[in-house]
């Protein structure tokens, strides 16, 4: 019933913004049902001696700036492993769909209108399915004495909209569920040459499928919220225009903690003379033990001193609030866009994180992380039929344990460590496209990330590099179909304090595909897993091998 209650909050505003003309109209709308359907089977099978190890959570390996398939935590006779242990890699087989059936209305005068409702489905083992299956629906992730228990059905109606654009102006009216694509905008999109969401506001990470991207990125699930979004836009002088959003959303309980949160906020941004300046407010309030509350407001812009040259910045500030404990935080960005001939462009920025912005932690720390200063370069290069490009973070820890018992509040990587010295984190990555034959595309990304951090007593210090390799052609077979090779490999060496470090994975893949259009896509995917632990104290009983079938079917008729 809530679901219903939102949407037709967000229908009576639209109906009162736009007035009886919209009603009037109604009756000349043309209609269009709108069914689709997306679903994923997976099977895996885990053997060697590391898939019997009791207790020992199977998850996939990351470094902490990108997230890499195939691995698994491990604190084994000594061993450890960086992981994120929220995308679980475990011996089973599930299928899981999501089908949205609504319909789609346009009328004579250029209003667009929808609505949709959702199925979704799990059979099998629910981690398999929640982790190489469909996005999970929003408030999955019901809780009994403290235990997660997942619904493996739920049917909802989903989602509404509403929008019109009429000589300067435009209107954009969104309710129900706030999937990525349908986020508030400034948290998806680049504005003043930012990452918006990254620095104020985004949902909390849930352990969605990596495969929900159509094109198999690796990129993390977001948990969808509940709520409305509303974009006005006015175009007040030729290119100049002025941009109102507002938007309120409700998140549930996710797999990294209990915590029910409303969001809501906006944004006010105005073209000015060659520049842009922006406005930005986000309200936050969590239900942990004693609530917590949080308010942020950040300003940022955007001006050209020529041709090739852009300077941009921003500047937030965060007031954090649980029980009688009130902090303050503040992070800044400044830097310069540069555009230079045959389409090269580039970043450079200078970043501060203050140790308490943002407690509540609405924004993303692998863009922006807490307690940390530092520069933060990247830079587009087109080569020949393909890209090259590439991105350096340099980043300094400004505040430590000075003394036995200070507390650090806000810090994104490094533990509290009494009379330690400020830790660094560097690292960069490569990424690059190019296609030698005309059938034939090469993908390939390397990325480095290295944490240094010296503490007062040797046992504790940080030292530790974590490599990722991806590398493989698409082949064109014929107009519909198509062949992906690839092949991932990460390595870990090093230690962090008592833990020490020296794993390898590799991954191939395969995956055939085929594509009609946009309404129709069936793919099967093959992995091979490979976990070599090469520290002594494992004695080799942390190594395993896997393999992976995936099949995924998308159809919009």
């Amino acid at each position: 019933m809530r679901s219903w209650r939102i949407l037709g909050f967000w229908a009576v505003l639209g109906v009162l913004l736009t007035g009886n003309a919209f009603a009037k109209e109604m009756k000349e709308w043309k209609l269009d049902p709108v069914v689709k359907t997306h679903t994923f089977a997976a099977f895996t099978d885990l053997f060697g001696p590391g898939s019997d190890v009791q207790g020992l959570p199977m998850t996939y390996d990351m470094s902490l700036f990108e997230w890499n398939w195939g691995g698994r935590q491990s604190t084994f006779n000594g061993a450890g492993i960086t992981t994120n242990s929220n995308f679980p890699l475990v011996e089973g087989q599930a299928i899981s769909t999501n089908t949205d059936v609504g319909v789609e209305a346009t009328s004579p005068s250029g209003w667009e209108a929808g609505i949709q409702g959702e199925w979704y489905g799990l059979a099998g083992d629910r981690t398999v399915g929640r982790v190489f299956g469909e996005e999970l629906p929003w408030g999955n992730f019901d809780r009994t004495g403290g235990e997660l228990v997942p619904r493996r059905t739920n049917l909802d109606l989903e989602r509404g909209w509403l929008r019109r654009a009429e000589g300067p102006w435009s209107f954009q009216l969104t309710g129900g569920n706030l999937p990525p694509k349908t986020l508030p905008e400034f948290t998806r999109k680049t504005m003043n040459y930012l990452k918006l969401g990254s620095l104020l506001w985004r949902p909390p990470i849930t352990n969605a499928s990596f495969f929900e991207k159509e094109d198999r990125k690796i990129e993390e699930g977001r948990h969808p919220v509940r709520g409305g979004d509303l974009l006005l836009d006015y175009e007040y002088a030729a290119k100049k225009h002025l941009h109102l959003e507002l938007f309120s959303g409700q998140s549930k309980p996710t797999p990294l903690a209990n915590i029910e949160r409303l969001s809501w906020g906006g944004r006010l941004a105005a073209d000015i003379a060659k520049g842009n300046l922006g406005i930005t407010f986000v309200r936050a309030d969590g239900d942990k033990p004693r609530g917590e509350r949080e308010n942020q407001w950040g300003l940022d812009a955007s001006h050209p001193l020529a041709p090739w040259i852009s300077l941009y910045g921003a500047l937030v500030r965060s007031s954090y609030t649980r029980g009688s404990v009130h902090l303050d935080g503040t992070a800044a960005v400044g830097g310069a866009a540069l555009k230079g001939p045959r389409r090269v462009e580039g970043k450079l920025q200078y970043q501060w994180m203050g140790e308490n912005y943002d407690l509540i932690g609405t924004h993303k720390v692998e863009h922006y992380p807490t307690n940390l200063r530092g520069i933060q370069a990247d830079a587009s290069v087109p080569i020949g039929k393909g890209n090259l490009k590439g991105i350096l973070y340099h980043l300094h820890q400004m505040e430590t344990n000075t003394r036995t018992g200070d507390t650090i509040f806000g810090d994104s990587f490094f533990p509290a460590l009494a009379n330690s010295k400020p830790g660094t984190i560097t690292m960069w990555k490569l990424s690059g496209e190019t296609a030698p034959w005309h059938q034939v595309k090469w993908k390939g990304y390397l990325e480095q990330a290295h944490f240094r951090k010296d503490a007062l007593a040797d046992a504790n210090d940080i030292d530790k590099t974590v490599t990722s390799l991806v590398v493989g052609p698409t082949i064109e077979l014929n107009p519909s179909f198509s062949l992906d090779l690839a092949l991932r490999h990460l390595i870990a060496t090093g230690r962090w304090q008592e833990m020490r470090f020296h794993h390898r994975q590799e991954i191939p893949e395969l995956a055939l595909s085929y594509q009609r259009g946009k309404d129709l896509r069936a793919t099967l995917i093959y992995h091979r897993y490979d976990f070599i632990d090469s520290i002594g104290a494992a004695a080799g009983e942390n190594n395993y091998q896997g393999n992976q079938l995936l099949v995924e079917f998308f159809w919009r008729f």
